[in-house]
């Protein structure tokens, strides 16, 4: 089943990037160095206000893809405010990895400059992932490069599998193991504010 999207109109005015770390940290109880345990699986969530909406408009729309999302996905743009990506040409993985984080990438414009603490995602087998880059990167006359990404990645890709670098997006769930809720004022309006978490 596809991802559900939410209608042009609803275009946050706040979000709040967040990290759910399956890693720990184990702390010896008689004083002893602590020590981290990297896992695989950490992934982000983004929890998002939206402007108010009259009832008459858009609402009712928003209210029912939330509640569609639920059950299955949501897909929106993962903000960036403030970056411009520019144009990095038409990206994808150049060679199958099954684990770690090193993503390399072919298909770039040449000479396309890659920021550290920029996000991409990358759609594999039909859903996306989020990911950051650790460090800057400039694509070779070819258009190809050996990135560092962060976390570490959580599924196997294929070659060809599409990067993107644009305009990254953020598939998940919309307020896993939490009520969703939506504000009604006396002036008919409806505020929503919701959680969408990367579920893989």
């Amino acid at each position: 089943m596809a991802a559900i999207t939410l209608p042009d109109t609803a275009i946050p005015n706040d979000a709040t990037v967040l990290l759910r770390d399956f890693g720990t940290v184990l702390t010896p109880f008689l004083g002893g160095p602590e020590q981290r345990i990297n896992r695989p699986g950490t992934r982000f969530a983004m929890s998002v206000v939206l402007p108010n909406k009259r009832t008459q408009d858009d609402a009712l729309k928003i209210q029912s893809r939330l509640l569609r999302a639920r059950e299955d996905r949501l897909l929106m743009e993962f903000w960036q405010p403030g970056f411009d990506p520019g144009d990095p040409g038409a990206p994808v993985v150049s060679a199958a990895v099954n684990s770690g984080s090193s993503l390399p990438l072919s298909g770039l414009r040449a000479g396309y400059v890659i920021k550290e603490g920029q996000f991409a995602s990358i759609i594999h087998a039909g859903r996306r992932y989020v990911y950051m880059f650790a460090a800057d990167f400039v694509a070779g006359a070819g258009g190809a490069v050996l990135a560092t990404i962060w976390p570490m990645l959580r599924t196997p890709l294929s070659a060809g599998d599409v990067v993107e670098i644009k305009k990254p997006m953020i598939e998940g769930l919309v307020n896993p193991g939490d009520e969703l809720s939506w504000q009604i004022s006396v002036d008919c309006m409806r505020a929503f504010n919701f959680k969408i978490s990367e579920g893989a």
